[in-house]
């Protein structure tokens, strides 16, 4: 009798215990579907980043807002560009060069949340301190006997980070900055794909991390990568790990380019998520066909959209990064391609007029912020 109730006991719980869904969103790549941007953001701001000749960007492809201001990399000028909320400019962060605290090169830059501090990433293992005001403090060092190069940098604690590299065949390293010392490394693809990057994102405190052929995004975990959720895009999904690809390819961009699409119907160039959705944006057979996916948590229900009733952009075009937050999204955009990105009509008035002055400037303008507002 006593065996039999724990069994009954046993079932029950297992029966009436919360259930774990498999995360995974299934996308049918063969039937878009109609969408308005409104569906999902009840307004739009343009944010114009000051165009002076103290700043002049030539290209953004990184934004970071703290403390209602946004620090913006310009990679080909190798600075860090700050600007107040309203897009005022306030001044710069780092020097190219071989002294104290410059660099050749910034692969990637973050605020530390456990210093305080914006750290600068050069690829070979230098990272520049600063404080948020632009005062150098110190370069660390990545030198453990196994460090190759670093593309990205996540702190997960005071000693602990996480590094992304492009083109080793392992893709995440963490490692003990303190104690110099290499604690594991994983997700293995082959090297031949690599370039195909996508820099791990951000959302609140965590940290994920996906590849442009593989279905699955991960959180970067406090040990290890975790499933966080996948793709299934049924006759199209792929592992994408691996490729094979001709000697040719190898050495020519765009017949690099043709044999991956022949191998993948698609490439992921962007994802990101909040409370509500998660949103991608692909490629789709070839470079020239760019789509997005939005999934509804609350529904459960994904649309995948080629082109928006609006009929303007909303993917990343340039390599630029999109911030996604419980409140909106936002990506800087190329002031040459804003009537690409909005209309007059998808505007309020005080918006409208800050869209015309833009259109009517005499000279090009340093990139807009975009930022949409959910419902």
């Amino acid at each position: 009798m006593r065996n039999i109730f724990i069994l009954l006991f046993t079932l029950c719980f297992v029966m009436c215990a919360p259930r774990q869904s498999d995360n995974t969103i299934s996308v049918d790549l063969d039937h878009p579907e109609k969408a308005s941007l409104f569906d999902y953001f009840r307004s739009i701001d343009l944010i114009p980043l000051e165009t002076s000749s103290d700043a002049l960007v030539q290209a953004l492809t990184k934004v970071v807002e703290h403390d209602d201001k946004y620090y913006a990399l310009d990679k080909p000028q190798c600075l860090i560009f700050v600007f107040d909320k309203a897009g005022k400019f306030l001044y710069k962060i780092g020097t190219k060069g071989q002294g104290a605290g410059e660099y050749a090169f910034i692969s990637d830059f973050n605020i530390n949340p456990f210093s305080g501090n914006l750290e600068i990433l050069e690829p070979y293992g230098r990272i520049h301190v600063y404080s948020l005001l632009g005062d150098f403090i110190e370069t660390k060092r990545i030198s453990y006997p196994e460090f190759k190069v670093a593309h990205s940098l996540a702190a997960l604690d005071n000693d602990i980070y996480v590094s992304h590299s492009l083109f080793e065949p392992k893709k995440i390293a963490y490692f003990d900055l303190n104690k110099q010392k290499l604690l594991h490394e994983e997700f293995e693809e082959d090297i031949s794909i690599g370039s195909y990057s996508q820099i791990p994102y951000q959302y609140k405190d965590e940290w994920f991390f996906y590849r442009p052929f593989h279905p699955i995004v991960y959180k970067i975990g406090k040990k290890h990568l975790e499933a966080f959720f996948k793709f299934d895009f049924e006759k199209y999904t792929k592992d994408g790990r691996t490729a094979v690809l001709s000697q040719e390819a190898k050495m020519n961009f765009t017949k690099n380019i043709e044999e991956m699409y022949a191998q993948y119907s698609y490439m992921i160039q962007a994802v990101r998520h909040n409370d509500k959705y998660i949103f991608a944006s692909v490629l789709w057979k070839d470079n020239d066909h760019r789509a997005n996916i939005i999934y509804d948590k609350s529904t459960g229900k994904s649309k995948y959209i080629i082109e928006f009733d609006e009929k303007v952009w909303f993917n990343s075009y340039r390599g630029e990064e999109i911030i996604v937050t419980d409140q909106y999204a936002m990506m800087p955009i190329q002031w040459v391609d804003l009537e690409k990105r909005v209309t007059k009509e998808m505007l309020n008035d005080k918006q409208q007029i800050i869209l015309e002055k833009l259109l009517q400037a005499d000279r090009e303008q340093n990139p807009i912020l975009i930022k949409y507002w959910f419902k």
